[in-house]
């Protein structure tokens, strides 16, 4: 799965290639007694870090631990990754697995109170705050049936649920705005007209499409 989600985030949408790999990756559960006990992982001690393997893209990484809170299985995060480490010398151990920022004499950078992160690492550290205290709570994630479609027009579309409770998860690829048509998920959604956003907090409400914002994952508790 982790070389799967890899591929998905970098590779051109098409058959073979992009989300594909990964909706593949993910039919093949049935070869395990139960994949809800696997562990899951974007990145560890023994590979490059997360965000050089996807090429230093904030948006795919928010795409990519959308998915790690949201699908089957038991998630491990790296230390760092929540701040966009990146290993300066690809493959090198020592790079990979540097000192967290913060608590040691002479550090400028402080991970914990935020003090000296870029932007763009406290954009990173607060989206994943967000997500996994939301996963927390959430029993669709943790004990939820998984069921997906297959991937369209470069985005990913799979949900967990427990009886009439329901859980959507979208992952949109797309440059650009775009309008999901929800009949095809009438298996599931049917009648579904509005949901609350999880990492927004915001309610919304759709008749034909959900419109999704470019390079971006979006978490719905339906009603």
């Amino acid at each position: 799965v982790q070389n799967a989600l890899i591929a998905a985030l970098k590779e051109e949408e098409n058959w073979w290639g992009g989300w594909f790999k990964l909706y593949e990756a993910i039919a093949q559960d049935f070869q395990y007694p139960d994949a809800n006990n696997l562990v899951i992982f974007p990145d560890n001690h023994d590979m490059d870090r997360f965000y050089r393997q996807i090429d230093s893209s904030l948006a795919n990484y928010k795409l990519g631990m959308a998915f790690m809170a949201t699908t089957r299985g038991i998630p491990q995060i790296y230390y760092g990754t929540e701040i966009l480490f990146y290993n300066k010398v690809k493959d090198d151990h020592g790079y990979i697995r540097e000192d967290f920022p913060g608590g040691w004499a002479g550090d400028k950078v402080n991970g914990f109170t935020g003090e000296g992160l870029t932007p763009m690492q406290k954009d990173a550290q607060e989206f994943t705050k967000t997500l996994f205290n939301w996963r927390k709570g959430s029993e669709l994630v943790h004990a939820g049936e998984l069921i997906h479609f297959g991937p369209r027009d470069g985005v990913y579309v799979y949900f967990r649920y427990i009886g009439e409770k329901k859980l959507m998860v979208i992952l949109n690829k797309n440059d650009k705005p775009f309008d999901l048509k929800v009949d095809r998920f009438d298996q599931v959604m049917k009648g579904i007209t509005s949901g609350k956003e999880v990492l927004t907090g915001k309610s919304i409400s759709w008749e034909e499409a959900i419109s999704l914002t470019p390079k971006s994952p979006m978490i719905i508790e339906l009603n």
